[in-house]
């Protein structure tokens, strides 16, 4: 019992470092961000040197990159804390699909790839966090954009299945070996690949996608196999009930 609650005790001071270290990275990386894209368009005149130019871009698309890093840090915190707030409405779920793909077609585009949809007529709408949906979504999107060669497919599809929606993103990129299937989602995990090693990431993308659709009553599904491609599923319950992260408060205070 006492070690159940020094491990629960150091989960908590684990998440409430993580979250205070991103929120204090978050400052000046926006700093960064924001005058190295000042620099790359010369908003207050000409730099000369085109390498200049090149630097700025680098040093803006490095910002953005660990921002990315810093935000999925502090959602995992977030979440593992118990203290990412599910804020429910109904929303179109076509609407949303098409959204996310318009994000992410001019990346997908310039990579050489086909960004296709399928959405089921007549799809009911979602009761669920429309912000944490469109977030889920895109960092599977981007996953599916980022591990998938010139030339490849992206398909995003949406679908009510046993009374869930089902938003399923395919792809016909590296794949992942099955060994490695058990532990994608797992926070800092990435497949160990050898197909893998020329892409960037900490392996927090999954992770935030599970943990989001567990706290709206849902879950997260992959299907791959190396080398042919992969599927990942998130499914959301079309009747939510009784909001899961409202009932794990009331439980933790009783």
């Amino acid at each position: 019992m006492r070690a159940r609650g020094e491990a629960e005790g150091a989960s908590r001071a684990k998440s409430q470092f993580l979250a205070s270290m991103s929120h204090e990275l978050r400052t000046p990386l926006n700093a960064i961000i924001g005058f190295s894209e000042i620099l790359e368009r010369e908003l207050f005149g000409q730099l000369g040197e085109e390498r200049y130019r090149d630097y700025a871009r680098l040093i803006h698309e490095s910002g953005e990159h660990l921002l990315g890093v810093v935000n999925g840090i502090l959602d995992m915190s977030k979440i593992e804390a118990g203290k990412f707030t599910i804020v429910r409405e109904p929303f179109g779920v076509g609407a949303l699909v098409e959204s996310c793909c318009e994000i992410m077609r001019h990346t997908a585009e310039t990579k050489g790839l086909t960004l296709t949809t399928e959405v089921a007529a007549d799809l009911p709408e979602l009761a669920a966090d429309k912000r944490a949906c469109k977030q889920m979504l895109l960092n599977v999107i981007s996953n599916a954009v980022k591990f998938t060669e010139t030339g490849g497919w992206v398909k995003v599809a949406a679908s009510v299945e046993n009374g869930n929606v089902v938003f399923a993103v395919s792809d016909n990129g590296i794949g992942i070996a099955e060994k490695d299937l058990p532990r994608l989602g797992n926070p800092f995990v990435q497949a160990a690949s050898s197909y893998d090693r020329s892409y960037e990431g900490a392996g927090l993308g999954l992770s935030v996608v599970r943990g989001l659709a567990q706290l709206h009553g849902g879950s997260l599904e992959l299907d791959s196999t190396l080398g042919q491609g992969t599927t990942v599923r998130i499914v959301l319950p079309l009747d939510a009930g009784e909001d899961p992260a409202a009932s794990g408060a009331r439980a933790a205070a009783a």
